[in-house]
């Protein structure tokens, strides 16, 4: 990862996520952009056509030197492979490409984990009685293309944000339907994980693998057209909705069980967003905290749906104040 002084202006903030990539400028640091460019991921066959048009569309006369942006993917060397967008790129090639004075990657949930360390009550929907303990963790993750998760911590008036990949815990298990789709899963990729079930890809699989324990041909469907049939009452994808919902449920309560994050649980992504109405909040709290004994532990810590339209290039913004 390179580093940047937040105190040259504007910086271009940029969301890549398996579906989507989303940018904007920032001119004030822990402010959020003005306007934001978006385009499907799969336009672009890598970051730095991204990037460009994006500066296309947003610098004008002052195309910005300076770009930091949230992906999808670990971060461990200059070579990046986003996880379900099908990118392979190299960090110092593409700053040398666009002729960059710095380019800086962060996880995608380490900036929706600085995003939450800023969100106004009108972004954030709580969806039970918790209460936040004092100076306890909070937990940010969600559903899009793949499950996303971040660890966020204070100390006294200092955040800090952990990137996790807790999408990758292994499916938790309550029932034979939910055993016979994880086994159908696990012999189809090795590893049934929580991503797996909880996250568009996953409700693509959880489809794939009730069609063919319940005998019926295949017949692939996009996990947009699995809510949407969900939605108007087919039951085996409303069943597929039914599974993503328990699993982001189980997965949040074991992962709020080995974090401590009793400062509570923000849940972003796009698909809880998408679904709207149609998400089963009684049905996730249910797993949330379906824990045994400690059922009531779980049970008080308050999980807020967040409802900020960007809230990954808001975090950014945030990053880029807590590194002055």
């Amino acid at each position: 990862m390179s580093t940047t002084r937040p105190d040259t202006m504007p910086v271009l903030v940029a969301d890549i996520g398996g579906t989507n990539a989303r940018a904007g400028l920032i001119t004030e640091p822990g402010r959020e952009p003005g306007t934001v460019f978006s385009r499907p991921t799969a336009d672009f066959p890598g970051l730095a056509g991204f990037l460009q048009a994006a500066m296309a569309q947003l610098g004008g006369e002052h195309v910005p030197s300076r770009v930091i942006c949230a992906v999808a993917s670990p971060l461990n060397d200059d070579t990046v492979r986003l996880t379900n967008a099908g990118w392979t790129f190299s960090i110092s090639a593409t700053r040398q490409t666009l002729r960059l004075d710095h380019l800086v990657l962060v996880n995608d949930w380490v900036a929706q984990g600085w995003a939450v360390t800023r969100l106004s009550e009108s972004h954030r929907v709580q969806h039970n009685a918790g209460h936040p303990a004092a100076d306890a963790p909070l937990l940010a993750l969600g559903p899009g293309t793949g499950l996303g998760s971040a660890l966020i911590t204070r100390l006294g008036s200092q955040w800090s944000v952990f990137a996790t990949e807790g999408g990758h815990i292994s499916l938790g298990i309550t029932s034979r339907r939910e055993a016979e789709i994880a086994l159908y899963i696990h012999q189809r990729f090795g590893h049934c994980s929580a991503e797996r079930v909880a996250s568009g890809v996953g409700m693509e699989a959880v489809h794939d693998a009730l069609r063919a324990i319940d005998g019926h041909p295949p017949r692939a469907l996009s996990a947009e057209a699995i809510a949407r049939k969900a939605v108007a009452g087919d039951p085996l994808c409303a069943e597929v909705l039914e599974r993503f919902t328990a699993a982001l449920g189980s997965a949040a309560g074991d992962l709020a069980l080995a974090t401590g994050a009793r400062g509570g649980i923000y849940l972003g992504g796009g698909i809880i967003p998408a679904l709207g109405d149609a998400f089963d909040w009684t049905c996730f709290l249910e797993r949330f905290t379906a824990k045994g004994r400690f059922h009531d532990y779980l049970a008080a810590i308050p999980v807020y749906a967040i409802q900020h339209p960007a809230p990954a290039l808001l975090g950014l913004s945030v990053y880029l104040e807590a590194q002055a």
